[in-house]
């Protein structure tokens, strides 16, 4: 072969050589999206900031992601035509081209989660320690958690009862299919809902109608006060009862001035605003024991003073009297003393109670501006009776707001760098004299006083805080484990709380188990803000990861509703609840539920549990076990059903409770009969109906109990006569206002629960 031919084949060569180099390049120039860690071990990345994968390495910090500048730079230097054209001629050089970098944007992968459930697998699906795993596997919030459209929306956080109830699937898609039936031609179902918004409506218009003239604007706040026989024995139930759990009052000065008050009738001695400041701080007194009394044993002319309805007029009175007063007025500590009992009063006979936190913000503000976060060592003209009394003050309004905050589901409005108060000493009200200039000499921990329950909360009041904004919070970036640090922290100080000591040495003492029964639910609710969320996650994915979570909740909801067996086997005549269990709105009703819900969720979970085989010789198996568990489940949640039944019946509230219940325990028990062997039981029986019948049964069983104890014939007047009474308020309502009380209401933006009080 001659030097030319030679050559023309080495060219030939070298440009095919050219060819495939370029085409290499090109197909190597994709915008770079996983981290660098998993790009090197070459396995697939979640994309998230820090991924799924570095995180199980516990190498976090070393997950990051290349811009694209140094995409372009890395490509153009280290891609493997670059390392061949390096090596070939010089003339080889001049032939290789460069390849722009498509403008491609890298998600932003430390602010936006790709859907409810893309995290949840990403961290979850694997058997990976629990110290590993990462708080945003949980972070997305359902579109049940944003209500409303226009001007009229609401928000309900992640410790709120509305991301529980999206977690029964068939539930929403029965509600969403009855919010069909309702546009259409009326049904049978949605007669039985209508029937349950049209009693609630009669019942508000008869009120107004027997009750309306009387204007509490225009009355005194003294002239509401009852007789003194009967504000006796409230004065002396709510020393006995709240004054022992949130601190308030001084005991001896309230008593004084209360004797002051009657002895004032005839000559008064105080002046007008002394005399309505102790008339509202009486009021609220009364209205906060007016569920705990035990009406059966009054008289007839007694017990209407100081019914359910007394007590709305009473706060509505003192709300009144409270929008006359100026802004400067209320930087008073006898004001701030109204505002804590009437915000306890609120949720205490359901008024507006599930708007507590609004108030309590206000609250807190209105503390913060007279000092009360700053310790009273700070003011030099302070007495250490003042001093005593400001940090009582000041760790109640903390907790009221924090509780208020949980409940709604939004964040705390203060954290624990915004105060440096130290809790109040353990004293008894009759060592702290106002007169003394040297401060009393503090009691033993161990020593049971009235303050005993107010330092023992403030001894977590640091973890709480941390809890609420935790859960809260926008986005969530603790890790797993430092969820289990909070509840360990919590569980500890319930195992080693001196004050449940003193209470169960002292089980004979007056009103001890209200304490403990409040103590102790104030405190299983941060437990099941806590862990809730990562039950709830297993809807989606199950894993053994969340075991600890999940028996944690369990326990706390059997907890929460363990007083409800009492009367389980009570009739309808005796029932007569612990005295937490009368309390009617706010947190004191919706926890309740929401601890059912939970336990519905549980029953639901369980279905898809692996049942261990008999061991051999064994003579108990896991499915003996698991049925004896699945049994007390059952129990509770159905206890539950007949207490808020029974709230419906006697206090004519809590209707959205009983029939929401009612439809998740039937959506619970559809997952559990869903067998064939058990179709047909369910079919005949009656404690196991379908979802699509339990819905209309409720409402018919929740419109039966409205109607109880009133006159059939009162309570079925004509709409003429009731809309068309003069002056009628809600004559400007359209009759779609049913929304608010109907739990079966299907926004127009697809939200399945109302703006309103969601448990009214």
């Amino acid at each position: 072969m001659t030097m030319d031919a030679l050559r023309e084949l080495q060219n030939s060569k070298q440009s095919f050589m050219r060819v495939s180099r370029q085409r290499d390049t090109q197909r190597r120039s994709r915008t770079i999206l996983s981290c660098t860690p998993c790009r090197q071990r070459k396995i697939k990345c979640d994309r998230l900031a820090p991924c799924s994968q570095c995180i199980r390495r516990s190498a976090a910090e070393s997950c990051d992601y290349l811009s694209i500048s140094n995409q372009a730079d890395i490509q153009t230097s280290t891609s493997p035509s670059a390392v061949q054209n390096s090596a070939t001629s010089p003339n080889d050089v001049g032939c290789t081209r460069t390849y722009p970098v498509a403008p491609v944007e890298i998600p932003q992968h430390t602010t936006t989660l790709r859907g409810p459930t893309a995290s949840l697998t990403a961290s979850c699906n694997d058997n990976s320690p629990v110290t590993s795993t990462q708080m945003g596997s949980v972070d997305t919030l359902t579109q049940s958690c944003f209500h409303g459209s226009g001007t009229r929306t609401r928000f309900f956080g992640r410790s709120h009862w509305a991301l529980t109830m999206d977690m029964f699937p068939d539930l929403k898609a029965h509600l969403q299919k009855h919010h069909k039936v309702k546009k259409g031609p009326t049904g049978p179902d949605s007669n039985d809902a209508q029937g349950v918004n049209r009693t609630k409506q009669r019942r508000l218009q008869r009120t107004y109608q027997t009750h309306g003239q009387t204007n509490p604007e225009t009355q005194r706040l003294e002239s509401m006060i009852p007789a003194r026989q009967i504000t006796d024995e409230l004065v002396h139930l709510y020393l006995s009862t709240f004054e022992t759990t949130l601190r308030i009052l001084h005991v001896p000065q309230f008593l004084a001035e209360y004797e002051e008050f009657w002895n004032s009738t005839d000559q008064p001695s105080l002046n007008d605003w002394s005399q309505d400041v102790f008339a509202a701080k009486l009021l609220t007194v009364l209205i906060c024991v007016t569920p705990l009394v035990d009406t059966e044993i009054l008289r007839d002319e007694d017990r209407s003073q100081v019914s359910n309805r007394a007590a709305k007029g009473w706060l509505q009175a003192v709300g009144s009297w409270v929008k006359t007063i100026t802004s400067y007025a209320k930087l008073d500590l006898d004001f701030i003393q109204v505002m804590c009992l009437l915000l306890i009063a609120r949720q205490a006979i359901a008024y507006e109670g599930d708007l507590a936190w609004l108030a309590a913000g206000s609250l807190v503000r209105e503390a913060m501006m007279i000092g009360l976060h700053r310790d009273p060592s700070n003011f030099k003209g302070i007495s250490p009776f003042f001093a005593e009394i400001r940090r009582r003050l000041w760790f109640t309004i903390i907790e009221l707001d924090l509780q208020a905050a949980l409940d709604t589901g939004v964040t705390a409005t203060i954290s624990e760098d915004d105060f440096d108060c130290v809790p109040p000493s353990n004293l008894n009200d009759e060592e702290l004299c106002i007169d003394s200039s040297t401060p009393p000499t503090a009691k033993l921990a161990t020593v049971l006083t009235r303050t005993s329950f107010q330092i023992s909360l403030a001894q977590t009041l640091s973890v709480r805080i941390k809890v609420v904004k935790i859960i809260n919070q926008i986005r969530l970036t603790s890790t797993y484990q430092d969820i289990l640090d909070l509840s360990q922290v919590i569980t500890a100080d319930l195992s080693q709380s001196t004050f449940l000591s003193a209470l169960d040495r002292d089980k004979d003492a007056p009103y001890s188990e209200f304490r403990k029964s409040i103590y102790l639910f104030l405190v299983y609710r941060y437990l099941l803000a806590l862990h809730r969320p990562f039950v709830l996650s297993l809807a989606e994915t199950r894993t053994e990861m969340y075991t600890y979570s999940r028996r944690i909740c369990t326990e706390a909801c059997l907890s929460l509703l363990s007083p409800l067996k009492v009367t389980a086997n009570a009739s309808t005549e005796q029932v007569l609840y612990p005295h937490i269990l009368r309390l009617r709105g706010g947190m004191f009703r919706s926890e309740l539920f929401h601890a059912a819900a939970t336990l519905c969720f549980e029953l639901r979970l369980q279905v898809a549990d692996k049942i261990l085989p008999l061991l051999p010789g064994s003579s108990t198996s896991d499915t003996d076990w698991s049925t004896s568990r699945r049994g007390n489940l059952i129990r509770t949640v159905e206890s539950a059903i007949e207490y808020f039944a029974f709230k419906v019946r006697t206090e004519k509230q809590a209707c959205k409770a009983f029939m929401l219940l009612n439809m998740v325990y039937a959506s619970a028990q559809s997952e559990l009969f869903s067998g064939t062997d058990t179709h047909a039981a369910c079919e005949t029986d009656t404690s196991h109906l379908t979802l699509e019948n339990a819905c209309p049964r409720a409402a018919r069983r929740c419109q039966q109990l409205l109607l109880e104890g009133e006159g059939r014939a009162e309570c079925q007047h004509s709409e003429e006569n009731w809309l068309g009474y003069p002056g009628n308020p809600f004559m400007d309502i359209s009759f779609d206002w049913g929304m608010y009380l109907d739990p079966a209401y299907l926004n127009e933006t697809g939200n399945l629960w109302p703006l309103m009080d969601p448990l009214i």
